[in-house]
């Protein structure tokens, strides 16, 4: 299921790896994260405020996120929860 989520400004406690061939996921959100029920563990990032991230690397994803901090951001993800 393709969804997005609206990530509000600040860190998101949440670890990207490289780890399917369809792009970055989720590896890892930290107990507190302010995307614990919205994002899960596997969901494959797709898009960041519309710009296609399949084929960036964990570091990439890191960088865009942390450029982009003081904002609310739409991560859209590839995910098996509704």
């Amino acid at each position: 299921v393709q969804r997005d989520v609206l990530a509000p400004a600040g860190k998101l406690g949440i670890l990207i790896a490289n780890t399917t061939k369809y792009g970055p996921a989720v590896h890892t959100i930290r107990p507190g994260s302010p995307m614990e029920g919205l994002m899960f563990v596997n969901d494959i990032i797709v898009s960041i405020d519309d710009v296609d991230t399949s084929e960036y690397t964990a570091e990439q994803i890191t960088k865009l996120m942390k450029e982009t901090v003081r904002e609310e951001r739409k991560i859209t993800v590839l995910s098996a929860h509704r």
